[in-house]
């Protein structure tokens, strides 16, 4: 009797001892599982993204304030590219005398190249990862207008909406004469003291804009496949696509028209108070 009292007692250690042994192992399973968790998000929300600003200089006054004026309204968020703009003796650009379908023709290439090829030699996270494209006079509203410090939450909100990032993989920061969409759907953003919208739509300009590395390696072949015959800038290009395909692209601030007097809305604008167009 004492013998199997003894040896009740050791299996009833040894089963207090394999509890211990599994709590403290499931414990610390839970706490590496958060660590991993936490570092995943902040992975997430501290990935740059990359920005492509097309230029005709890389040490310009116009390149550098628009620099500036990126990395003020997303602060330490962006990784920025200078992409020198197809020169006007390059084989590819319009034989006419005319200084303008040059120039024309410039803005063109430099748009389909940095798409084609920029975006994707840059882009280390697949397909969906998302840029940015500028041109060199771009400034921003004050994001203190919708009642926020900078974008990066307002961009991150867009550029994983799973319509925008999957179905359309493009986007406008900004755009001239927009015509909006006749469903109208606005976008409303889940930061309750904001009051910045994002409608469809499409129109002129083409001073910013966000694509997916998907969007950017196809844009150019599916706006070509509709035979676009004129001499235009390539905003003129996507406007036409548009049209003749029925698509419309979310416009990021698309409630606010910014300069007064001038045809912009959204979040960027040409900053004509600053600098001329770079076409005429």
């Amino acid at each position: 009797e004492k013998f199997t009292i003894q040896k009740f007692e050791k299996s009833l250690v040894l089963i207090l001892l394999i509890l211990v042994l599994t709590y403290f192992s499931f414990r610390t399973c839970y706490s590496q599982r958060n660590l991993i968790d936490i570092k995943i998000k902040q992975n997430h929300t501290s990935t740059r993204i990359n920005v492509f600003i097309i230029t005709y200089s890389c040490i310009s006054l116009r390149f550098n304030v628009t620099k500036e004026n990126i990395e003020r309204v997303f602060p330490n968020y962006v990784n920025i590219y200078c992409f020198k703009s197809i020169p006007l003796n390059d084989s590819r650009i319009h034989t006419s005398p005319t200084s303008i379908l040059k120039k024309l023709s410039s803005n063109l290439l430099s748009f389909i190249n940095v798409w084609t090829y920029e975006i994707p030699k840059y882009s280390k996270n697949g397909d969906l990862e998302w840029s940015l494209v500028f041109e060199d006079d771009v400034n921003f509203v004050e994001p203190s207008k919708f009642s926020l410090s900078n974008y990066i939450n307002i961009l991150q909100d867009i550029m994983q909406n799973s319509e925008i990032q999957l179905n359309h993989g493009f986007f406008y920061l900004g755009i001239c004469g927009p015509t909006f969409s006749k469903n109208n759907t606005s976008l409303v953003t889940k930061f309750p003291n904001n009051t910045l919208l994002s409608t469809k739509g499409y129109g002129w300009c083409a001073h910013g804009m966000g694509l997916t590395t998907k969007r950017a390696k196809e844009f150019w072949t599916h706006i070509s496949s509709y035979r676009p015959t004129p001499d235009a800038a390539v905003d003129f290009f996507i406007r036409e696509y548009c049209i003749r395909s029925k698509t419309d692209y979310y416009i990021i601030g698309s409630n606010y028209h910014w300069p007064p007097g001038t045809r912009h809305y959204g979040i960027a604008y040409q900053d004509r108070g600053r600098f001329s167009s770079g076409m005429y």
